[in-house]
């Protein structure tokens, strides 16, 4: 099922036309939302929850906010874990912009639970050393400007070990946020049978239309059940900002 067309596919995309976002609990992967919620946020005291907005000029969107102690977080997932990499095809998709790139750290992908039960980010990027925080699962994508490169890494993780691919491989050189600039993101996963980890496509473009993709065979068990996953911690004493747009994603038809 690795070259569905759409016909095998179910695709949702999130516009914010309807309030569809909850608080959520970190650590729960059955959400805490009502009929009509697909998202759950979350974030520590003093923070903005990230939450649907509109404005000139950025249009109908979501919005957060960190505020000013140092690795605050918020988080924005599904409201369930909903993906399974053995259904044969999943993808998500964010389209994110940061009001400060050079002080904040963020994840995207795919996690083991909806909201990280660490309260951290799944995976932290300090100079050249990976901290997996999840207990089990991640995949997607890590950018830390705690880390040597200030750029966008590709991660995961599998029965709570990272993997062990040389972070010069890991590393999409030259791809990474600016500040008040749209970046797109999305990771893909594909079974590759019994026996075998998910295969993982990593693709980002920026705002002047340049993308970089990186494709691994993965350590990545093809039962785990996984949610979308966005993160975002300041790096420093400072409030900071994310704006989100069309918030998608894709399942096969098992």
């Amino acid at each position: 099922m690795a070259n569905m067309g759409a016909k095998g596919v179910i695709r949702y995309e999130e516009t914010f036309a309807a309030d569809t976002i909850a608080a959520g609990t970190p650590g729960t992967s059955d959400g805490s939302a009502g009929d009509g919620i697909a998202w759950v946020d979350s974030g520590d005291t003093g923070n903005t929850a990230i939450v649907r907005a509109v404005n000139a000029a950025r249009g109908l969107h979501a919005a957060g906010a960190t505020d000013a102690t140092n690795n605050d977080m918020i988080e924005i997932n599904s409201d369930v874990t909903l993906f399974y990499g053995q259904v044969g095809h999943n993808a998500v998709e964010i389209l994110v912009q940061f009001d400060d790139v050079t002080n904040v750290a963020f994840n995207f992908g795919f996690n083991d639970e909806s909201l990280e039960g660490a309260n951290t980010l799944p995976v932290e990027l300090a100079t050249t050393t990976f901290t997996l925080n999840a207990a089990d699962a991640f995949v997607g994508f890590v950018y830390d400007t705690g880390a040597t490169n200030d750029e966008l890494h590709c991660i995961w993780s599998d029965d709570g070990t990272l993997t062990s691919t040389a972070i010069a491989d890991l590393r999409m050189t030259g791809m990474a946020p600016t500040n008040s600039q749209w970046l797109w993101l999305r990771v893909e996963l594909q079974d590759r049978g019994s026996g075998n980890g998910v295969r993982a496509t990593f693709l980002a473009i920026d705002h002047n239309g340049r993308s970089v993709e990186k494709v691994f065979n993965t350590s990545v068990d093809r039962d785990v059940a996984l949610a979308y996953y966005f993160g975002m911690e300041n790096r420093s004493a400072s409030a900071h900002n994310v704006y989100i747009k069309r918030m998608a994603w894709e399942q096969g038809i098992a």
